[in-house]
């Protein structure tokens, strides 16, 4: 059973949920939503089963999503030949081999020597520390979701805006740690454009363009690459400078001592 936060283990909601989805979707299958298209109500009493049972987590959320695979051919609403592929196709394994690469770095500190090797050699000034920091996560993000990213990085900021705030106030350094904060956030964002691996909206857009364009080329990562990483680069930094040096200026010795960012890398 799923351990969702709010509704425990075996819970009263999870058990209503379960019940729920079960009923709608029996009434949605014996009154059509679509008299005319039986396919089409089929399909709505899986999806109102799919989406209770999601939101109450009544069985575990990796489960629901496979029910399509039996009830799509079982209803009728599409052939067992067209529904496995979807759940198994280059887009998902591209996606799911960003994932991998994402668990061996966290694992191995990977991603922690990288951005703080990246930010030792930009870092200087606090201007230069937040592009560090952006470019580190811009360039992680290339590579796996910066979704992912975001989430290792926030904790190598963080330290370093707890030396920082230790060494010149809160007060002080208040700018300077909403810069850094947000230039990670967009690092992330901006990087993630760069490859195809980078977001999940970027293979969304890929597999939606092979099904609506099935006789085009298909996109190639070398392709998006170059495409995009020109974009990325000039939106990283339009940001940065919009963040250091409009809306955000840190005082120039509002700045971190090399020696910390040798620790954090150790």
């Amino acid at each position: 059973m799923s351990h969702h936060p709010v509704l425990q283990e075996g819970s009263t909601g999870q058990r209503v949920g379960f019940w729920l989805g079960l009923v709608v979707f029996l009434l949605l299958l014996a009154f059509p939503v679509d008299v005319s298209n039986p396919p089409a109500s089929r399909l709505a009493a899986v999806a109102m089963l799919m989406a209770i049972w999601w939101v109450t987590s009544a069985i575990p959320l990796f489960a629901t999503a496979l029910l399509p695979l039996f009830l799509y051919p079982f209803l009728g609403i599409l052939g067992g030949r067209e529904t496995a592929p979807i759940y198994f196709n280059s887009t998902i394994v591209l996606y799911i081999g960003g994932f991998m690469i994402a668990l061996t770095m966290q694992k191995w500190n990977l991603h922690k020597r990288i951005a703080l090797s990246i930010i030792q050699a930009i870092g200087g000034g606090p201007a230069r520390i937040v592009l560090g920091f952006m470019v580190a996560a811009g360039f992680l993000s290339m590579w796996i979701s910066n979704t992912a990213t975001a989430v290792m990085m926030i904790p190598i900021g963080l330290a370093i805006v707890l030396k920082i705030e230790d060494s010149f106030g809160v007060e002080r350094s208040h700018a300077f740690t909403v810069a850094l904060m947000l230039g990670i956030a967009y690092g992330c964002s901006v990087g993630g454009l760069s490859t195809l691996v980078g977001t999940p909206p970027n293979l969304s857009f890929v597999r939606i363009f092979e099904i609506l364009f099935p006789e085009a080329p298909p996109i190639a990562f070398g392709q998006w690459l170059i495409m995009a990483f020109p974009i990325s680069v000039l939106m990283m930094g339009l940001a940065w400078f919009c963040l250091t040096q409009v809306f955000y200026r840190t005082p120039a010795d509002v700045t971190v001592d090399h020696d910390v960012i040798v620790e954090e890398k150790v």
